[in-house]
């Protein structure tokens, strides 16, 4: 009997080592960390403050804006004239730069697109696992910061209308999340 006791002991004994050791084993090993709302904040806001992936685009409908930006000296009307043909467009002033990045602008009032510079405020919607294993989908919602925007964009454009949805694209590079691009909502490819 006191063969089959001291088998069983090393039996035992055998099984909390390997059982050990493959606990080590797995700890030892490097887990993916997890993209939370607050680090993809952290890693967009920071994209933002490098004058990255920040120029978003608005489309509004307005018979007035284009009066207003140019009571405002936001954009100014420049006709050029190129191999015979003359051009219209509106172009940004000095002051319109500040906010602004870009505009094209309809005189018919319908679909012009200012694209702005921010700051932006920005909440986390939805974080979800993107086509390969180390990419994640985040949600966000942006809006101009308000209390920033130059007085004169105040006058032309309502605050929400300066705001909108769009969709991070994120990547793990090694042990590190990096946003790599975004999309709006409704457009399904990942690119990264």
């Amino acid at each position: 009997m006191a063969g089959t006791d001291s088998n069983r002991r090393i039996v035992v004994g055998v099984i909390v080592t390997v059982c050990g050791a493959m606990a080590l084993g797995c700890s030892s090993e490097p887990q993916t960390p997890e993209l939370t709302a607050a680090a993809a904040s952290g890693l967009i806001s920071q994209k933002w403050s490098q004058d990255e992936l920040n120029h978003f685009a608005v489309d509004l409908h307005s018979n007035s804006l284009i009066e207003c930006g140019v009571k405002n000296d936001l954009w100014k009307l420049v006709e050029s004239t190129d191999r015979g043909y003359k051009r219209s467009a509106y172009q940004l002033t000095e002051k319109g730069n500040k906010s602004l990045f870009a505009i094209d602008l309809k005189e018919s009032g319908k679909g012009h697109e200012l694209t702005l510079r921010g700051p932006y405020h920005l909440e986390i919607t939805n974080i979800t696992s993107g086509s390969e294993p180390d990419t994640r989908r985040v949600e966000f919602r942006w809006e101009i910061d308000w209390d920033k925007t130059p007085a004169e964009l105040k006058a032309c454009v309502p605050k929400f209308e300066l705001a909108g949805n769009l969709v991070g694209l994120f990547k793990l590079y090694g042990l590190e999340w990096r946003f790599v691009s975004y999309s709006k909502p409704d457009a399904g490819s990942e690119k990264p």
